[in-house]
């Protein structure tokens, strides 16, 4: 029976709206690497998979899940005046100003989350620091117990290495352990750590592509509570019947 001692989210489409939170801050990032050359503008947005006259991404962007070290790759060949650590400054400034929007009131899930005594981490293709600054915007930092971005030493998403660090950690075993995010990328590096795959629908990812790689799936983690609540109860009912069979 299921009873999760620890959970690990994902950030961007799990934590925070996808498209809410990054289509303006893109759009706004490729019209300076473009010099508003709109030619330039509209090839590097498809190369990233981003419709910039309604600022949206489409739902094979390489941009959803990717880290911003291929962020950074794909963009340079198209700026003429920041290139190498220059274009990694300027991208890291830009980071620093984004403003995320959060999916429901993330201080009062996490403090549900906490009061039974679950350990939280964050898994996130985006860079450590970056991370870490827009948890603590919204005053919600405190909360995890471990906190993994792409430069932070232990890979990145589809692979397992955040995950494995998360259990090695906080002394949890996979089945422990479940993991929430909006795209393939999380639900896959779930399973092959041997993690329970609970999959959102706050991100650009359709349901019937979490499908394919999750145990469960949720409007949102909104709803954690109520289906961490709904094991409880089925954990009670079926220790009733094991009772009434003696």
């Amino acid at each position: 029976m299921l009873r999760f001692k620890g959970l690990i989210f994902d950030k961007d489409g799990t934590l925070f709206h996808f498209q809410e939170s990054w289509g303006s801050w893109l759009d706004e990032v490729l019209n300076d690497i473009c010099e508003k050359s709109i030619s330039k503008k509209r090839q590097l947005s498809k190369i990233l998979g981003f419709n910039f006259s309604k600022k949206k991404f489409f739902e094979d962007s390489p941009f959803i899940a990717g880290t911003t070290e291929e962020f950074l790759a794909s963009i340079e060949s198209f700026s003429d005046n920041l290139k190498g650590k220059e274009l990694e400054e300027f991208i890291s400034s830009k980071l620093m100003q984004l403003v995320q929007k959060p999916v429901g009131d993330l201080k009062v899930l996490f403090e549900y989350l906490k009061s039974k005594k679950i350990l939280l981490g964050v898994a996130t293709n985006d860079n450590e620091i970056p991370c870490k600054s827009q948890l603590e915007k919204e005053r919600i930092i405190k909360y995890f117990d471990f906190i993994a971005g792409s430069d932070s030493g232990y890979g990145f998403k589809p692979e397992i290495g955040q995950l494995e660090a998360f259990c090695k950690l906080l002394n949890l075993k996979p089945s422990e352990v479940a993991m929430i995010g909006d795209s393939t990328h999380d639900l896959i590096a779930a399973k092959k750590a041997g993690l329970y795959a609970i999959g959102v629908l706050t991100g650009v990812a359709k349901r019937s592509e979490l499908e394919l790689y999750a145990d469960k799936i949720l409007k949102s983690i909104k709803d954690l509570p109520i289906f961490l609540n709904s094991l409880k109860i089925l954990l009670i009912t079926l220790l009733i019947n094991q009772l009434i069979l003696l």
